[in-house]
């Protein structure tokens, strides 16, 4: 069972942006799969890694699409985004340590904060003109 789940509420009404979230929400979940039925950091350090380097490039895409628009706040957006960075960082590092239980713990914290992120501080510019789509 997914640990968190696209639903088409979540739009930002931005194909590429959507795209993206969705990809985010996939690669998360197979993370979460792994690191829940797994006990080796053989296969889970590798997903952790695509997750982190789609994370760089999503963000990078939303926060040009953001300074393209003028989002107001955007700093503030930007900071948010960094510190879900530092996190994968922090899972990482901790999952290296091959520390199982943390890594658990961790892999959920980042899915409610990339959901709480998507819903509350994305949605918030969707409709400020990401380019609505």
């Amino acid at each position: 069972m997914p640990l968190i789940s696209w639903k088409p509420e979540y739009t930002v009404n931005n194909e590429e942006l959507d795209s993206h979230h969705q990809q985010l929400f996939d690669l998360l979940n197979m993370v979460y799969d792994h690191v829940m039925n797994s006990l080796e950091v053989d296969f889970v350090l590798p997903m952790i890694e695509k997750l982190s380097d789609f994370m760089i490039y999503h963000f990078s895409a939303e926060e040009n699409r953001m300074r393209e628009n003028r989002i107001p706040e955007i700093d503030a957006h930007i900071a948010k985004h960094r510190e879900f960075t530092n996190t994968i960082e922090i899972l990482k590092t901790h999952y290296n340590g091959n520390n199982l239980e943390i890594a658990q713990e961790l892999i959920i914290l980042l899915g409610n904060w990339l959901l709480s992120h998507v819903l509350l501080e994305d949605k918030k510019y969707s409709e400020v003109s990401l380019g609505i789509e």
